[in-house]
């Protein structure tokens, strides 16, 4: 009875042994998670600063040759 209670304590031990590996383990993919997230948000930021701009910039080239042409031809 003593050594099949010895093999039970030392089989939770091993599990909680496992759980806290896996506990650890969740807590840097948690980690490296927010990093990569950040990461993604300041090239997501970036991305968007881009778009606007050159957006700006085709809409006052669309609009300066609209003038141009309409003024060439008239």
């Amino acid at each position: 009875m003593a050594e099949q209670n010895n093999e039970l304590t030392r089989a939770l031990g091993r599990i909680e042994g496992k759980l806290d590996m896996i506990v650890s383990s969740q807590a840097g993919q948690a980690e490296r998670l927010d990093a990569m997230d950040g990461r993604l948000r300041h090239v997501e930021q970036q991305a968007a600063r881009a778009g606007a701009i050159s957006g700006a910039i085709v809409a006052v080239g669309t609009a300066l040759a609209t003038e141009l042409v309409k003024r060439t031809l008239l």
